[in-house]
């Protein structure tokens, strides 16, 4: 009976959460999906989406956000700048589409759907917030808005690895170079693998334009997220993610040099 009851609650609670998703919400998932699909990208499809959208939401909920200018859906603002992160991502722009294409099809999507001009603006903004890209070429007195810090950690977090049963996202950055057809490695990679994990250090522009083999991106970006990592929350997660990508690159090169 008590298995029976369980389970049944079960059941009206997954109910509950699913009608708890507001009308725009689920446009927006819709959206994403389609939109998301035409980049033919396993590191940036719809189950990347979908992680960060849920840690958005845990890191949400341990940093006690609300939005205060909606009391009845607190996260929706976030929730929506979460799923909407990668439309239209510079790295999959096509030709006559710009950096100013992701702000516009945001904000179009949303007040088509007779969301709020002035939210749908700010969501755009979270999204150029949140950009590793863009980062690079802010200066440290650029304020970030809490719902950017919290979506940026959030995708980040998702960049390097998911918790101790895999790491997703080295799995992600071996999927982009193999889309883009780079190898695993080049002249310089073994350079960089006996640096004692040394970073490079490289320009908004540099980023854009670079090409480099797959395990040289680790030491582009991916060893840097940690220290970039923004709420309390994200940096206790990034603490052990950080720390299997080490241990991960450790191994690959003890495997180049038959060790």
């Amino acid at each position: 009976m008590d298995c029976i009851n369980t389970f049944e609650n079960n059941n009206i609670n997954n109910n509950n959460n699913k009608n708890n998703i507001s009308e725009i919400i689920k446009k927006t998932v819709e959206f994403v999906k389609e939109e998301i699909n035409s980049y033919n990208d396993p590191s940036h499809d719809y189950n990347h989406i979908e992680r960060v959208w849920k840690l958005a939401k845990n890191i949400a909920q341990k940093e006690n956000y609300v939005d205060p200018n909606n009391s009845e859906r607190p996260t929706e603002l976030l929730e929506l700048a979460a799923l909407l992160h990668d439309v239209k991502d510079h790295k999959y722009l096509k030709k006559g589409e710009d950096e100013n294409t992701c702000s516009n099809t945001i904000i179009s999507f949303l007040t088509s759907n007779n969301y709020p001009l002035e939210s749908a603006q700010k969501i755009a903004l979270i999204v150029s917030q949140i950009s590793f890209k863009n980062e690079l070429g802010n200066s440290s007195t650029t304020q970030l808005l809490i719902e950017s810090k919290i979506v940026q950690d959030a995708d980040r977090l998702d960049g390097m690895v998911y918790q101790a049963i895999g790491a997703i996202g080295i799995a992600r950055c071996f999927s982009f170079g193999a889309i883009k057809n780079r190898p695993f490695y080049g002249e310089g990679t073994m350079k960089l693998m006996n640096s004692d994990f040394k970073t490079v250090d490289m320009s908004q522009e540099q980023y854009k334009k670079q090409t480099s083999p797959t395990i040289d991106h680790f030491y582009e970006k991916l060893f840097k997220l940690q220290s970039l990592l923004k709420t309390e929350t994200g940096k206790a997660m990034g603490i052990q993610r950080h720390q299997f990508m080490v241990d991960f690159i450790k191994q690959f090169n003890n495997e180049l040099n038959n060790e």
